[in-house]
């Protein structure tokens, strides 16, 4: 069951971030998309580094939830 659990959790995150992705990116022209992106980036790569397996699922599943959480933040106008 776990093994099952871990294989499949890549594919929900990924589905999930796409769609909050979509759907932010019509709404919000002025969002902090990449800076999400690179935190992201930053945090997935020192959550991979723990596991030396799978560092390159962590990097790129904390680039997409960075720029998924990034997009879902609206710019505040000067």
């Amino acid at each position: 069951m776990k093994e099952f659990i871990l294989a499949a959790l890549p594919f929900i995150i990924i589905g999930l971030s796409v769609a909050v992705i979509v759907v932010n990116t019509n709404k919000n022209k002025e969002n902090y998309l990449t800076q999400g992106m690179c935190i992201g980036m930053c945090l997935g790569s020192a959550v991979g580094s723990i596991f030396n397996e799978h560092l390159g699922l962590f990097l790129s599943l904390g680039m997409l939830l960075g720029e998924a959480i990034g997009s879902s933040i609206k710019k505040k106008n000067k």
